[in-house]
């Protein structure tokens, strides 16, 4: 089955030397280093037919800067997504400004990621993790009224905090077609789940996608990941892109290939299971057998004590290999 044609884009993370000289964006940085209009004319110089622009690019949001995107973005035909701090979907002053930039730049999708840290990381015990699942079970509710009498949709990422199957039961119970899920193909290895089982859980709910690869190391306290240009990984992409294709035909594709150094997940240690209640002995055993099998015998890509300029090359090469990829490969 054929993709339908421009779903393929780049989110703006793909580009985080650019912003942030090798700081890793989700962890504390912000996407202003770099500005909305040079993200658009990236986008289009490197073959996308669309983006997804982070509401930190526009700076102040001023009516003529708007203007100026959203006429970039008609100039070179490239659809648009919106990516918006979680407060958005809890706090309606929040929600109320990022509507009107969506309006403003003709972006009625949007991405949101609701911790920009990682569960096992982030939370110390099991109440800490109930307490964060329960306030987003009684602020989407709302949101999703929001989003409908705005004519905007959401797509929740699967951000290395819920699981595919936690994801899918909060977004059934919300029960809108204007919340769904921003199906990121790579975090969930990080929560060990099977990347196909990751797919074909949230596919019925993806409104977006980051389309990315990622590859594995283990190292003496768990395993390392690392995104890496499509086709050099272990993600099973042609089936995934299908599952996605034939459950939400018009969702678009959009390349995170995130250039940085690689993540540790320290699924050995006890603080990783904390909110999880306690370790699955059979999930380790799946996870071993399918993802760690395919483990990479040599080091992971990494930018720690590159130049500036080595950097951005990496960035460069990396992002190019990935269009490659999807457009000849994947028919995106």
């Amino acid at each position: 089955m054929s993709a339908p044609r421009g779903r393929f884009g780049i989110a703006y993370t793909s580009f985080v030397i650019r912003m942030l000289r090798g700081k890793d964006v989700l962890r504390g940085g912000t996407a202003a280093g770099l500005p909305a209009e040079l993200f658009v004319e990236l986008c289009h110089s490197f073959g996308a037919s669309g983006c997804q622009i982070d509401l930190a690019q526009l700076g102040g949001a001023e009516p003529d800067r708007l203007k100026a995107v959203r006429s970039a973005l008609e100039k070179h035909d490239l659809y648009v997504e919106l990516s918006v701090p979680a407060r958005a979907l809890e706090d309606e002053h929040a929600f109320a400004r990022a509507a009107a930039v969506s309006h403003a730049l003709g972006a009625t999708l949007w991405r949101v990621a609701l911790l920009y840290g990682r569960r096992y990381e982030d939370f110390r015990g099991l109440e800490d993790w109930q307490a964060f699942a329960a306030r987003w079970r009684a602020a989407l509710p709302r949101a999703a009224l929001w989003l409908e009498r705005e004519g905007l949709r959401a797509g929740i990422e699967n951000h290395k905090d819920f699981t595919a199957a936690e994801l899918a039961d909060l977004l059934r119970e919300v029960g809108s077609g204007h919340l769904g899920a921003c199906l990121d193909f790579g975090n969930n290895l990080a929560l060990l789940e099977d990347p196909m089982v990751t797919v074909e859980t949230l596919a019925p709910f993806a409104v977006t996608t980051h389309l990315k690869d990622m590859a594995v190391r283990p190292y003496e306290g768990g395993f390392e990941l690392s995104e890496v240009p499509l086709g050099e990984g272990l993600l099973p992409l042609p089936r995934m892109v299908d599952v996605v294709r034939r459950a939400r035909p018009e969702a678009h594709f959009s390349l995170e290939m995130i250039t940085r150094d690689p993540l540790t997940v320290p699924y050995l240690d006890d603080g990783y299971w904390v909110t999880r209640g306690a370790r699955d002995a059979a999930q380790l055993r799946s996870f071993r057998a399918s993802v760690l099998a395919q483990a990479s015998t040599a080091p992971l890509p990494r930018i720690a004590g590159l130049t500036a300029d080595a950097m951005l090359a990496a960035e460069d090469a990396s992002v190019r290999a990935c269009v490659a990829y999807a457009q000849g490969t994947l028919g995106l």
